[in-house]
């Protein structure tokens, strides 16, 4: 019933309001493992075709309610194309803040703009002055944190389906 001050209906309210907000908090944490699945598994379709050959998932899981997965490289070689090296990665270094924190060097045998002699693989040599960063790992992170909002909505619109 409606008092003239419409109370009952400002009670109504708010109970579903926290009815509601009760309700994504429980859904949210049981579908958290899927979203955050769902996240990998669409950057890792779309990034794999544009990462590394070495490239991996890792599988999403849930540990103590905290979801983790990504994407990884399984080849060194693969790192030093995604930071870039030398004297051209320091010209166009990565994006990642975090490199320099963790003290990623650039030109780490001081050659400059000299270069150096490589082994490529084959028994044969290569000459380079470094290698400019990729970021296709980077790209990738901003791809998913850009889709996060959009796979979400969904995952809830399907309501467990």
């Amino acid at each position: 019933m409606i008092d003239i001050n419409g109370k009952f209906i400002m009670k109504l309210s708010l109970d579903s309001i926290s009815e509601y907000i009760d309700y994504l908090t429980k859904y949210g944490t049981q579908r958290l493992p899927e979203i955050a699945e769902n996240i990998v598994t669409r950057v890792s379709e779309e990034g794999l075709k544009d990462n590394y050959k070495s490239t991996v998932v890792i599988p999403t899981k849930n540990s103590g309610g905290i979801i983790t997965g990504g994407i990884e490289t399984k080849a060194e070689k693969d790192t030093y194309l995604e930071f870039g090296t030398g004297f051209v990665g320091s010209e166009n270094p990565h994006v990642d803040t975090m490199l320099s924190q963790a003290g990623w060097k650039y030109d780490v045998n001081k050659h400059g703009k000299k270069g150096w002699l490589y082994p490529k693989g084959d028994g044969t040599f290569g000459w380079t002055k470094g290698h400019i960063a990729e970021k296709k790992f980077y790209n990738a992170m901003n791809r998913m944190q850009d889709s996060f909002q959009e796979i979400a909505r969904e995952e809830f619109k399907r309501g467990g389906k």
